[in-house]
């Protein structure tokens, strides 16, 4: 299958004619036929009817159509870019991220230092197995999450198998979120027994997934309650736990310009192993550019103090 090919059909397609289409085409009808009679082979399927009244999609070929059209449209818009003269690089960066505030933080740090005239870059805040199937599947290539004493054998298995490395940068023992309203709000520790009462807010990690994927630290002793707030980003979580007596449970990382100012972290009752080891994922042979090396270094910096 090629470029030539797939313009041949939707060229035809829009012609309603083998003879019209061959001759916008510059080609022999003989060739434009033979050429789509070999792409029908190669991928065992009818795309067009031939008949004295000329020619009609299928539906396999409706269906093929409806695929190849954004394949020409971005072929058309990749010859178009590389034909221009003087074309300014765009720098293309991707991250993602589990839902921490000092990760956006570090991002906006690259922004401001970035001196590139042209750039595209993206910061995903999502799950940790999505995390590791957009690094996994170069749709990322940095991944910020964290690794816990429960999940840690099974991250590590699910990276190897994926060619992917993590590089630690802080263990953090987890705190409690909650608004500063709270009941608990005064406390310099909170014992697990205090939160049965209350709605713990969690994010969703999807129907079907490992719990090792879970975005909350599993502590030894802590019972979940019995009322459960699923969320998916973290604005939500943070607006809940702000007017609710609902709690969550994360790294207690709050920067100032990065968070609700109406929440405080409190230091969770758990024992030495629970422990969230922050740090970044990438592909094992992926060679880190200058300003993805900038941002693990803004990003450290943004836990180092911590």
């Amino acid at each position: 299958m090629t470029f030539s090919q797939l313009n041949y059909v939707i060229e035809v397609s829009r012609c309603g004619s083998i003879n019209k289409a061959a001759n916008k085409l510059f080609v022999s009808q003989s060739s434009l036929s033979n050429s789509i009679h070999e792409l029908e082979k190669e991928l065992d399927i009818t795309i067009f009817i031939r008949s004295t009244k000329g020619i009609e999609l299928t539906t396999e070929g409706s269906e093929f159509l409806s695929y190849i059209r954004p394949l020409i449209e971005q072929q058309k818009k990749i010859k178009s870019l590389y034909a221009q003269k003087n074309r300014k690089p765009c720098l293309r960066m991707n991250i993602s991220t589990q839902r921490y505030p000092f990760a956006v933080e570090a991002f906006t740090k690259l922004l401001n230092s970035c001196d590139h005239p042209k750039f595209e870059v993206r910061i995903k805040e999502t799950g940790i197995y999505q995390i590791i199937e957009d690094v996994y599947n170069n749709d990322s290539s940095i991944g910020v999450i964290f690794i816990s004493r429960e999940s840690e054998k099974f991250i590590e298995k699910s990276l190897e198998s994926k060619n992917l490395t993590f590089t630690h940068i802080k263990s953090i023992n987890p705190k409690v979120y909650c608004r500063k309203s709270h009941p608990l709000a005064d406390k310099d520790i909170i014992h697990f027994y205090q939160l049965v009462d209350y709605p713990y807010v969690v994010f969703d990690h999807g129907q079907g997934k490992s719990l090792y994927y879970t975005e909350e630290v599993n502590l030894s002793g802590f019972t979940i309650p019995e009322k459960l707030i699923f969320v998916h980003d973290r604005a939500s979580m943070y607006n809940i736990v702000r007017h609710t007596d609902a709690f969550s449970i994360g790294s207690g990382i709050l920067s100032d310009e990065y968070c609700d100012d109406q929440i405080v972290s409190i230091p969770i009752e758990c024992n030495a192993d629970d422990v969230m080891k922050l740090g970044w994922i990438k592909q094992e042979k992926h060679q880190l550019t200058k300003e993805e090396n900038l941002y693990i270094e803004f990003l450290e910096k943004s836990l180092e103090n911590i």
